[in-house]
């Protein structure tokens, strides 16, 4: 590189460095910021929000919960179905061959392997 070249490149090198840390200022003080604005918005929810809401729920939704005639839920009876016992069969089948498949994957079979033939 002549001089003139190297001159500009440690120009803009120093501009570069400049504005890296411009940027670091820049976004250290909006992350300062958008923290303060979520502790505001948390406290202003906590003092205006929250008993605007307690207030409706108690004014409006509680007195028409109470008005639902609320009864016990009966519990299911169980009952056998033959379908079950077919699915579990099913699965019992599939468990088989899976098992099956897999010995047959790993098992040693010593008639797969070639011996090799010494010619010495």
């Amino acid at each position: 590189m002549d001089r003139r070249s190297q001159r500009e490149f440690n120009r803009l090198s120093r501009e570069a460095a400049y504005l890296w840390e411009e940027g670091r200022d820049v976004l250290s003080h909006a992350k300062n910021v958008a923290r303060h604005a979520s502790r505001s918005a948390s406290d202003l929810a906590k003092r205006e929000m929250l008993p605007l809401a307690h207030d409706a729920y108690r004014d409006r939704i509680e007195p028409v919960l109470s008005r639902i005639p609320w009864t016990k839920a009966v519990p299911m009876t169980k009952s056998t179905n033959p379908f079950v016992y077919v699915l579990m069969a099913i699965g019992t089948i599939a468990l088989a061959v899976i098992g099956y498949a897999a010995w047959q994957t790993l098992r040693a079979d010593d008639e797969l392997w070639v011996e090799e033939n010494d010619a010495n």
